[in-house]
């Protein structure tokens, strides 16, 4: 693995790997390499740098935060069909798990929580040893994913500058505590030859998230399935998940467990990262393996 800049002290690693379909899946690993690892997965539209503080923490305090670009986001390639489907998005997943030394820890993020929870359940594997769920549920509020989605389909042509970037950010997350620094923003946008900006997601993906609920009832399926140690995280200001969305997850899945982030939205770990640790913490610590940590 070739390191690449130090946060906070650890060395972070990256690696290259490929999918059966030639597509390279970048990762990074931040942390003590024989610590016990957790899976961090982003959601629809991000990429792995939404984890950065998260990660810094999580290594700072004793695991091996691991993070990846999806297909089609950020670093990693983009579908050499301009097609995309939810089963490569999972096959991608096992790929990642599978080259872990032992079973992580799964945060994962809206789609990344789905995937894993559908990747776990519907062909039980020895690859997650516990599952926290941010902000996602089998079923979820249809106008907030199309909330999402009209936000993603503006600017086509990109942004003339960063500050107009920043200025769509917060209109769109006005609860945000600050507004979307200039380094965060070139993580998540490259620059064309042209000069503008444009996101760093593949438009075409935009064509499989307006199918997204075609997958509740499959997802709801895989909550009744779970075995795995589960920890649901909800925002209290979320725009996709409501307390009907819980309760119908906690009765499809009786042994796992809630809590409630009230200051935040659908983006949990971004809007309020502090609380968001605090939530999660006490979760890793009882299920981290004896022997595991550095």
């Amino acid at each position: 693995m070739e390191a690449i800049r130090s946060l906070n002290d650890h060395e972070v690693r990256r690696r290259q790997i490929w999918t059966d379909d030639g597509v390279r899946l970048d990762v990074r690993y931040v942390g003590h390499e024989r610590a016990q690892c957790v899976l961090l997965a982003h959601g629809f539209g991000q990429t792995q740098f939404s984890w950065n503080e998260t990660a810094r923490y999580l290594a700072a305090a004793g695991w091996q935060a691991v993070s990846y670009d999806a297909r089609g986001h950020g670093n990693s390639d983009r579908s050499p069909t301009g097609k995309y489907n939810f089963d490569t998005f999972i096959e991608d997943f096992r790929r990642v798990c599978s080259s872990l030394p032992h079973p992580p820890i799964l945060v994962g993020a809206s789609m990344g929580g789905l995937t894993g929870l559908l990747a776990n359940s519907e062909k039980p594997i020895a690859e997650l040893s516990a599952l926290v769920l941010v902000d996602i549920a089998p079923r979820w509020d249809d106008r907030g994913v199309e909330a999402m989605l009209a936000f993603m389909r503006q600017n086509p042509k990109g942004f003339a500058s960063l500050d107009e970037a920043r200025e769509q950010v917060r209109n769109f997350l006005p609860h945000r505590r600050s507004a979307a620094t200039a380094e965060g923003l070139k993580r998540n946008l490259r620059q064309a030859e042209d000069g503008r900006w444009y996101w760093h997601w593949d438009p075409a993906m935009l064509a499989l998230a307006e199918k997204s609920k075609n997958l509740q009832t499959r997802l709801k399926s895989a909550a009744r399935k779970l075995k795995l140690p589960t920890l649901l995280i909800s925002g209290g200001r979320s725009e996709l998940i409501a307390e009907e969305h819980v309760d119908e997850f906690l009765k499809l899945a009786p042994h796992a467990k809630h809590e409630n982030v009230p200051d935040a939205g659908h983006m949990v770990a971004g809007d309020v990262n502090d609380r968001f640790l605090q939530t999660i913490l006490p979760f890793l610590k009882q299920h981290t393996a004896d022997g595991v940590m550095k």
